[in-house]
């Protein structure tokens, strides 16, 4: 480390504390890796105690489940169709009101149109 009292070229400190900052990471680098190691193996051994409680809760309810998914399946089914006919007519009804409206807004068509005016008759050139 050049000595501050020397003259010449001074030491830039955002760049020494970059360096300190990297020094500090680099050690306590293998420490937060064993700390989390040690933490997913913790995690592990809890899920895996907990596992069987949750298959065994799961088996348990599951007919529970199916049994109000079949009586509440018939409802659904028949909810959606009422929204799909009513989208449906909402949407029959859109379209019929913007057609409605371009015909309306539509210029009408001429009655009959004149014909084209006929060209200048040639005047004889002037002696």
């Amino acid at each position: 480390m050049p000595n501050p009292n020397e003259p010449g070229r001074k030491p830039d400190p955002l760049a020494d504390l970059q360096a300190r900052i990297d020094a500090a990471i680099e050690e306590i680098r293998p420490k937060v890796r064993k700390a989390f190691d040690e933490l997913d193996e913790r995690v592990n051994a809890a899920i895996s105690d907990v596992k069987p409680t949750v298959k065994a809760r799961i088996d348990e309810v599951r007919p529970r489940v199916d049994e109000l998914v079949k009586d509440v399946q018939p409802r659904l089914d028949s909810f959606l169709k009422r929204v799909e006919s009513k989208l449906e007519s909402l949407r029959r009804e859109m379209q019929e009101s913007a057609e409605r409206a371009a015909a309306r807004d539509k210029p009408p068509a001429p009655v009959a149109e004149l014909p084209p005016p006929p060209p200048p008759p040639d005047e004889p050139p002037a002696v």
